[in-house]
């Protein structure tokens, strides 16, 4: 059993802009969201390549619930 341990945990937000233009308001056409930080990142590789891991790390309020809700 491998262990991460992100102390720093976060969503990482991807935005798509179609046409971005500098200087001007420009809207955003889709949005994904993804668990973020280190050890996190690590534990979906390990998991990907097929190692039995386990993500250990600190947690709050909404961040840290969606976190939660997202790694299960």
């Amino acid at each position: 059993m491998i262990y991460t341990v992100t102390f720093n945990p976060s969503l990482d937000y991807i935005v798509t802009v179609p046409h971005f233009t500098c200087g001007m308001v420009n809207r955003t056409s889709e949005e994904k969201i993804f668990p973020g930080g280190k050890g996190i990142n690590v534990s979906m590789v390990l998991k990907n390549l097929g190692f039995e891991n386990q993500a250990l790390g600190f947690t709050a309020g909404f961040t840290g619930e969606v976190l939660k809700s997202m790694l299960k």
